[in-house]
């Protein structure tokens, strides 16, 4: 049963590799084996470090106190997916007339925060050189912009008592293949996007997880 925990969480904090591939495979946008490996270690590097935090707090509570809290954070964590997930999608289908002509909507004077951020609204702009390919310097800025909303999660999990081998090696391997999968379905024009279903999805699971370790 932990295992099947494990691989839920993994593929919950994974899928926005799907949806970013998607988005390369439609703009023709290439990720050769390296980046696409930086981008996979970068990720579960990231995860990493917040479960290591994670399991720094865990130690200040009883097992049992401590799983319970986990599975709050989890809670709180997908209850969080879904209401980005869903604003998004209205923003999508419902655009502010105030803002409809402002392709970004968040700007920060620093840079590397910046970057990060404007990668997570437009992922293609991970190709800062517009060059049709993303290279090693950019998969790592887009490794980092993917681990972002994991970050939480991966905190949550560690304090729940998940295994801190076990979920970067998932996280990664299921990013590597969401993301190809991603890519070669949007070549092929199979998807457009995941879909407000598909955008909902990790919250759900996280949701589920939580609920099941209180």
């Amino acid at each position: 049963m932990e295992i099947l925990s494990v691989i839920l969480f993994a593929l919950a904090v994974s899928v926005d590799g799907f949806g970013v591939g998607l988005a390369y495979g439609m703009r023709s946008i290439r990720i050769s084996l390296v980046p696409l490996l930086v981008i996979c270690v970068t990720s579960a590097l990231a995860i990493t470090i917040s479960m290591y935090f994670g399991t720094l707090v865990a130690s200040l509570f009883t097992p049992e106190t401590a799983g319970r809290l986990g599975a709050f954070i989890l809670i709180l964590v997908g209850i969080w997916i879904i209401f980005e997930a869903w604003s998004k999608w209205k923003r999508v289908n419902e655009p502010d007339k105030n803002t409809e002509n402002d392709p970004c909507l968040m700007r920060f004077k620093i840079p590397g925060l910046g970057i990060v951020i404007q990668i997570l609204k437009e992922p293609e702009e991970a190709d800062f050189d517009r060059s049709g390919n993303i290279n090693t310097k950019e998969a790592l800025f887009l490794g980092f912009a993917l681990a972002m909303d994991a970050l939480g999660a991966g905190f949550g999990a560690a304090v729940a008592g998940y295994q801190m081998l076990l979920v970067p090696i998932f996280v990664g391997t299921f990013k590597f293949m969401l993301v190809s999968g991603g890519l070669w379905l949007g070549r092929k024009s199979c998807f457009s996007s995941l879909g407000i279903t598909g955008s909902l999805l990790p919250g759900i699971i996280l949701i589920m997880l939580g609920i099941s370790q209180i």
